[in-house]
């Protein structure tokens, strides 16, 4: 048995110069070049190769090899143009200066005789992450549970304070929230250029680090929660300031229906004087 595995290895070697995996993922970032390995040393004669891509599987580049006849085939057209770059020797592809729409699936055939062998690459192509942003919001518009710091049952009575944290345009990343080294909550996309959120409550008291990290294979970003600046306490003079208007403004309320009740009264007693004296 170990005898036949070695023999039908070699004659794959023999055939395709190396022995090859049916499917691959590659992932590289935007503007980098990459190279689809083919995995074979040269191109034997009446073998044909063939490069297509995409869910419709468009054929852009092909090598015929016969006896008589050396063929090469390597297409302009959108999303490539000039970007592809064709192997004589092995086939391999190369795609440079890569964009995102150079992303999806790429298909190796190739014809050797009456023998076809095929090959899957996956290619994903990354942009640089942008730096996470966090931002207050109002309470009414956080949906997750709030974070309570339980060390003073009082500071647990404090009102919430409601923050988001954002990342536009993150290709194929995962947004994390941290408090400390713990997982608070994540959400990710395999979408590209998409926007990302994760909501945030805790108090005004709450003294643990908080960070809001976004990453992909290739990079991270990471924005550390300042407290200070985003959850800010009112100070006592605006405290005093509310609980002044609070009490002068229904003072102020009872002050005037007490003088137009007077007003009302001294004008009916003035009306009442008046036509007594005609009498």
């Amino acid at each position: 048995m170990r005898f036949k595995t070695v023999f039908i290895s070699s004659l794959l070697v023999g055939v395709f110069g190396a022995e090859m995996n049916n499917s691959e993922t590659v992932s590289v970032l935007v503007g980098d070049s990459v190279t689809l390995d083919t995995e074979i040393e040269n191109i034997k004669r009446n073998d044909d190769l063939l490069w297509k891509f995409g869910p419709n599987s468009t054929l852009i580049a092909k090598i015929i090899k016969w006896s008589y006849m050396f063929s090469i085939f390597v297409s302009g057209q959108l999303p490539f143009r000039d970007r592809l770059q064709l192997d004589h020797q092995t086939g391999s592809l190369t795609i440079k200066n890569t964009r995102s729409e150079h992303s999806g699936v790429y298909k190796l055939t190739i014809i050797s005789g009456r023998k076809t062998f095929n090959k899957s690459y996956s290619l994903k192509i990354y942009a640089p992450l942008p730096i996470p942003i966090i931002h207050s919001v109002s309470v009414q518009n956080s949906t997750e549970p709030r974070q309570i710091n339980s060390k003073d049952l009082d500071r647990s009575l404090a009102p919430a304070c409601a923050l988001m944290c954002s990342v536009k345009n993150a290709t194929g990343a995962t947004l994390s929230l941290y408090k400390g080294n713990d997982l608070v909550s994540s959400v990710n996309s395999s979408d590209f250029n998409s926007n990302l959120s994760l909501p945030l409550d805790m108090e005004y008291h709450d003294d643990n680090t908080y960070s809001c990290v976004v990453n992909n294979p290739f990079s991270n970003q990471t924005t550390l929660l300042n407290v200070t600046d985003l959850c800010k306490l009112p100070s006592e003079d605006s405290l005093l300031y509310c609980l002044v208007l609070l009490v002068l403004i229904p003072v102020s309320l009872a002050v005037c229906v007490i003088l137009y009740v007077c007003r009302k009264r001294g004008k009916t007693d003035q009306e009442i004087h008046t036509v007594c004296s005609k009498d």
